[in-house]
This record gives structure tokens, C-alpha cells and sequence, in this order.
């Protein structure tokens, strides 16, 4: 037997602007505390590195078979290209940070802008709609009392059984079509007051 499994995952609601503006600031300092952390630890990193290398060309100088000095200096411009490569990557990562952040908030605000017109396109539709639906309930009243009328008008001056029956048919119109109108305003009234906010 086939087994289906129902997703478990929901819509993602797109994040408001002003929360990005928010975050925005507390992430580009963290990156950027980081980013001159691990630069001052890079620096002592060649600092560290100069001296070691400066104490060990002291200490071979004492042999009597000394290796050339150009190792060492070799040694140090390696370390210092390094450290300078590291550096230029940490100010990629910390520029890149800064540009998505950005992007991130031009989509905030692109999406609760389509978010907005999305919910007031809604709301117009509803709103035309229920006038719409209003405006055929109306046409449908005026109808059936113009049909009652005329209905009552054939039958003449005989009172009785069958103008008491048609007047109780159109109290009930009258009745079901205010009805309906008032069902129409209470099922509108959400989107009519989110319009109004």
C-alpha cells in the first residue's frame, strides 16, 4: 500500500522591513567586530612570526654552517603575504555581508509592498462583489413587489384568503432578501475593516 504523507511545512511569511532594519545594524557590527578581531590577531600572528624568525637567524649565525639568510626572508615575505591574503579576505567577507544585507532589505520592502497590494486588490474585490450581490438582492425585491403587485391588482377588490397568502409571501421575500443582506455585511466586515486600518 502506497503511503502518503502530508507536508509538514508551512508558507513562510515574508519578514517585515522593519524588523530587517531592526537586525539589520546588530548583524554588520558582529561581522564587522569579528572581521577586526581576527585582523589584530593576524597582525600579532606577524608579529609573532617576525620575531621568530628573527631569533632563529640570530641563532644560526652562532653555526659554523649557517643557512643563507634569504631563507628567512623568504620565510617572512611568505608569512606576510599570507597574513595580507587573509586580511583581503575577511574584507571580502565583511563587504559581501554588507551587500546581501542590503538585497535583504530592498526584498522586505519589495515583498510587503506586493503583500499590501495583494490584501488591497482582495479587498476591492470583496467590496465590489458584495455591492454587486447587493444591488441584484435590491433588483430581486423590487422585482417581487412589482410580481405581488401585480398579482394583487388582478385579483381586484376580493380581500381574503388569497391576498392574505400573497402578502405573507412577500413579507417572506422582503424577509430572505434583508437577510441575505445582512449575512452579506457581517462576512464582508473583515475585509472592510482591515480596508479601513
Amino acid at each position: 500500500m502506497p503511503s502518503t504523507s502530508k507536508s509538514t511545512k508551512k508558507a513562510t511569511e515574508a519578514v517585515s522591513p522593519e524588523f530587517v532594519d531592526a537586525v539589520t545594524p546588530l548583524v554588520l557590527n558582529s561581522v564587522e567586530r569579528v572581521a577586526d578581531l581576527q585582523k589584530k590577531t593576524l597582525d600579532l600572528a606577524a608579529e609573532q612570526t617576525a620575531e621568530l624568525l628573527g631569533a632563529w637567524k640570530k641563532a644560526f649565525s652562532y653555526f659554523p654552517a649557517t643557512p643563507p639568510a634569504f631563507f628567512f626572508d623568504f620565510a617572512g615575505q611568505a608569512v606576510q603575504t599570507t597574513i595580507e591574503n587573509q586580511k583581503n579576505a575577511i574584507d571580502l567577507v565583511v563587504e559581501r555581508t554588507q551587500t546581501v544585507t542590503s538585497i535583504n532589505k530592498v526584498r522586505a520592502e519589495a515583498y510587503a509592498k506586493i503583500a499590501h497590494g495583494v490584501t488591497t486588490s482582495i479587498q476591492k474585490s470583496v467590496g465590489r462583489s458584495v455591492e454587486a450581490q447587493k444591488k441584484v438582492l435590491e433588483f430581486a425585491g423590487a422585482q417581487t413587489k412589482a410580481g405581488f403587485k401585480s398579482a394583487k391588482k388582478q385579483l381586484g377588490a376580493a380581500v381574503g384568503p388569497a391576498t392574505a397568502i400573497l402578502d405573507t409571501f412577500q413579507l417572506g421575500a422582503d424577509t430572505m432578501i434583508e437577510a441575505q443582506k445582512s449575512f452579506l455585511n457581517f462576512a464582508s466586515q473583515p475585509f472592510v475593516n482591515t480596508a479601513r486600518n
